[in-house]
């Protein structure tokens, strides 16, 4: 099993919301991030179309901020309570809003309206066009993962357990369901994912949950990884990456060490992968993608589960989870650096780095181009060309 790398927190303290990304590893030492080697003559070279300054970011938290992406628009967020809307072209401020709350998820666009999440226990909705507060809601405690949204509703996950539907019109609770947190689990929780008349989420206990998205009534429950081990610290299974939902099918994947395919309607196991990961998850036609606990980056034959391949050269670089972006992978680690990765064979297309702080959050395609968002507030537009011969 990787080594993990992100500070576990006891059930009973969610509120020590300060916790470092630092590393664990059951008490082994921190490993240093793989030096990166010169690209020779790569086919590729990336473009900075703009860049510019998002506020003072999530720093040194574990969050869920990420940008969101919408027509002509890019939207951030950051812990000081900004939320700031560019345009996607060029880079230019078109609103900015002071919420004055302690921002830690989001914003997620839901139809004319942005949802983030805070550090206070809220769910706090702007209104998309002017980035004025339309409501918010009091949870039961810090949600540190984006809302899903559906036509007429938001879905959100707390670090206590709980999922909770809320009217997207007014903020109104429709309903709520809880289940219970191991005493040791990562700082973090997957958000939920909605897929016609059904909400799914994966849970600290190493399962996934299907609910029916109108009632909260349970449809199925799957295991995607059972605790094991000596120690508490090697029994955190929590599934904190979003599942992925393609076609007729679930893909999820758990820090304790197991990606999985389920069936969509029923939660049947199809396949079973050993990958340890606590980022997101991609995909094409072909393959699922992921960046493992060590930052090995993984491609999985999305019929058989077998793997295709793994690239090991960015090992300890703290990598996020990937996009597919223009048909190949696309990766950001610790030190500002996007990696182009080949969807073939792992192969490093083609880096570069638009600025000098973390990419923790997966970057967003948008077109031509790719959005990244630095830890520390930079927001980046980039794109990748063919290199042009002397």
């Amino acid at each position: 099993m990787s080594t993990r790398r992100t500070i576990p927190i006891l059930a009973g303290t969610i509120a020590a919301a300060s916790f470092l990304l630092a590393g664990c590893g059951g008490g082994a030492a921190v490993s240093e991030p793989t030096p990166l080697t010169e690209l020779k003559a790569p086919a590729y070279r990336m473009e900075t179309l703009w860049r510019t300054d998002g506020g003072d970011g999530a720093g040194e938290y574990v969050s869920g901020f990420k940008p969101a992406v919408e027509g002509n628009r890019v939207y951030v967020a950051n812990r000081d309570g900004y939320v700031v809307a560019l345009n996607l072209s060029n880079g230019k401020r078109i609103w900015r809003s002071r919420t004055g709350d302690r921002l830690i998820a989001g914003p997620a666009v839901a139809g004319d309206k942005l949802l983030l999440g805070t550090r206070d226990g809220q769910i706090v909705a702007l209104d998309v066009a002017s980035g004025e507060r339309a409501w918010t809601t009091e949870l039961s405690s810090e949600v540190i993962s984006a809302p899903a949204s559906s036509a007429d509703l938001a879905v959100a996950r707390t670090l206590d357990g709980r999922l909770v539907a809320l009217d997207l019109a007014t903020g109104d609770r429709r309903w709520t369901i809880e289940r219970s947190v191991p005493t040791l689990t990562m700082r973090g929780t997957s958000s939920p994912v909605i897929n016609g008349n059904m909400v799914y989420a994966g849970l600290d206990n190493g399962k996934v949950i299907a609910l029916d998205l109108a009632t909260g009534e349970q449809r199925w429950e799957q295991v995607v990884a059972l605790p094991s081990g000596r120690s508490e610290l090697d029994r955190i299974v929590d599934v904190d990456a979003d599942p992925l939902v393609l076609d007729n099918e679930l893909y999820a994947v758990s820090v304790g060490g197991e990606m999985a395919s389920l069936s969509l309607t029923s939660g049947r196991t199809r396949w079973q992968q050993q990958i340890a990961a606590e980022s997101g998850l991609a995909a094409d036609d072909n393959s699922i993608y992921t960046a493992d606990m060590d930052g090995d980056v993984w491609a999985i034959n999305r019929i058989t589960g077998n793997k295709r391949w793994e690239q090991e050269a960015l090992k300890y670089r703290k990598v996020s989870a990937p996009a597919v972006f223009d048909g190949d992978v696309l990766v950001g680690d610790y030190d500002g650096y996007v990696h182009w990765l080949s969807a073939d064979d792992g192969s490093v297309i083609a880096r570069g780095r638009p600025f000098d702080e973390a990419i923790r959050s997966r970057p967003v395609v948008a077109g031509d181009r790719a959005i990244v968002l630095g830890a520390d507030g930079e927001i980046a537009a980039v794109r990748f060309s063919p290199t042009r011969a002397d």
